[in-house]
């Protein structure tokens, strides 16, 4: 994602997929696996990432210690 960014590439990580489906359309072996997918091209002009890439919450909001 990092070497893509800076040769200008957008890209979007993406985990919410059905490993089994995607797998069989790929025609992979039972020894591999689909861990995530990784989508990169061009962003449309005027594009930028959602509020929630970009803002973050106060690490008390998220972490509690016990």
């Amino acid at each position: 994602m990092l070497a893509a960014k800076a040769a200008g590439v957008d890209s979007c990580w993406i985990n919410f997929f059905d490993p089994e489906v995607t797998e069989k359309e790929l025609g992979l072996p039972e020894n591999e696996e689909v861990l995530m997918i990784l989508d990169i091209g061009y962003a449309a002009e005027g594009t930028k990432p959602l509020t929630m890439h970009t803002q973050r919450k106060e690490l008390s909001e998220t972490v509690r210690y016990i």
